[in-house]
């Protein structure tokens, strides 16, 4: 007898490109059996009918900061996210093997993927200074303890350029061929020394051609954004036909926010700069939601470095460029905050993409933007058994209501940052029935750590 049975469903595998309406069948953790809708249908202990809503595999999000947070993940979970991978721009705990096991005694409530953050490498090898290239003895001492993360089942490891500026091509090279010699990928927020540095994208996607590690570059309509965007999309492309393991992953917004210390809030960027100062405003702190003065932007970054900024350096309608290229991955960047401050990316990111791009505008086919979410991702990280709908892969589910699928979530003084969506109607993860008609069933947490 099957666990659950998903009947009048449309159903998208955007492996095979099916798309038919029928019903589904769950036993354990697998999806169990497919059947068009003339078929006759086996008994289950609970049958829930779609009524019609769009079955996909549950979205996968390549570029989080979840790590062991509840309030992320619900949040991530609201919007059918069903596996996030963190340990992202080179931020990630000290010590996977802890982490990950967390996850498998209590549960979570989504499948939770770590990568060993090159930070937290450096500062592992007694190299603080971020400013500072690493010596012999230092990658040395980073490959030592990345092969011991990665022995703990770490997926990969993030580079966070920007963050360590003095990190040399040598070291970071070093590690990423590591990485590709024990089958793990490579993330990379890249160094960005100005918004027109495309020479730090390349920098970045050599590290693909030689290592063959398989490499995400993360956030690209942070990183770039007006002609830029367009000359980056041009040297993504060139990269992409010589090795196909590149890929790029972009958020929904073209305002970004990150901590108050970040090199690319330093005062010689703002301090002189009219313009870029009214287009920052506090994510979080006492002053969150408000554009900022002069004053209160150097008040934040003397007295709250660890608040954060949301910065608009773009248009909203480059997101339009970034997500012509073909094969760009969904991310939500979902970092934690307070209830009321942060950025709504968290909650917003996966409804706002299938609204704006498919919905309303057309820009992309309903298959390709799943494809984007599901299958994508899934061949990025290497997972085989996820972001597919097929007998024998992992029944990480989402059903939505697609007439009534909308984000709710907006900027802090706008709204409210962690507003959830509607329309994502129902949720399965590994099985697990998470949400159900959109309300979440406490205690039902099917998530796990996933290691390498």
């Amino acid at each position: 007898m099957l666990d659950y049975l998903i009947t009048n469903a449309r159903i998208i595998d955007p492996e095979s490109g099916g798309d038919f309406y029928g019903s589904l069948g769950i036993k354990g953790e697998t999806i169990d059996c497919l059947f068009h809708s003339s078929s006759v249908l086996p008994s289950a202990r609970e049958t829930i009918n779609a009524e019609g809503g769009i079955l996909l595999p549950g979205f996968i999000d390549v570029h989080t900061h979840t790590e062991n947070s509840i309030l992320c993940a619900e949040k991530i979970l609201a919007m059918g996210v069903t596996t996030a991978v963190s340990g992202n721009c080179g931020h990630s705990s000290d010590n996977i093997e802890t982490f990950l096991a967390k996850f498998d005694s209590g549960g979570y409530p989504v499948n939770q993927v770590e990568q060993i953050g090159y930070s937290v490498l450096r500062r592992g090898a007694g190299l603080d200074d971020i400013n500072r290239p690493a010596e012999a003895k230092h990658i040395e001492a980073m490959k030592l303890r990345a092969k011991e993360a990665f022995a703990s089942g770490a997926c990969g490891i993030s580079f966070g350029i920007e963050y360590t500026p003095g990190a040399s091509v040598h070291e970071v090279t070093e590690l990423a061929q590591l990485a590709a010699q024990e089958g793990r990928f490579i993330s990379i927020h890249g160094r960005l020394e100005s918004p027109s540095d495309l020479d730090s994208l390349r920098e970045a996607l050599d590290l693909a051609l030689i290592t063959s590690a398989p490499l995400i570059y993360s956030h690209l309509v942070y990183m770039y954004y007006g002609e830029n965007l367009k000359k980056a999309l041009d040297i993504i492309e060139e990269y992409r036909a010589k090795c196909p393991n590149v890929w790029v992953d972009s958020g929904m917004y073209t305002a970004f926010t990150t901590v108050v210390r970040a090199p690319c809030f330093s005062e010689s960027i703002f301090l002189d700069d009219a313009a870029k100062l009214s287009r920052l405003r506090a994510a979080t702190g006492k002053y969150a939601g408000q554009f900022l003065d002069k004053d209160k932007y150097l008040e934040m970054r003397k007295n709250f470095p660890n608040d954060s900024f949301i910065y608009e350096p773009g248009d909203p309608r480059d997101v339009f460029t970034a997500y012509e290229s073909p094969d760009i991955l969904v991310s939500s960047d979902c970092v934690e905050y307070k209830e009321g401050q942060g950025h709504p990316q968290a909650a917003a990111t996966y409804p706002y993409f299938f609204r704006l791009l498919v919905q309303e505008t057309g820009k992309l086919p309903l298959l390709d933007a799943v494809r984007r979410c599901t299958l994508l991702p899934a061949r990025a990280s290497g997972f085989t058994t996820k972001g597919r709908i097929s007998p024998g892969m992992d029944a990480d589910l989402v059903i939505l209501d697609w007439d009534n699928l909308r984000e709710h979530a907006d900027f802090p003084g706008k709204g409210d940052p962690g507003a959830p969506p509607s329309g994502v109607k129902h949720v399965f993860v590994n099985g697990v029935l998470s949400i159900q008609n959109e309300k979440r069933l406490i205690g039902s947490n099917g998530g796990r750590s996933i290691r390498r």
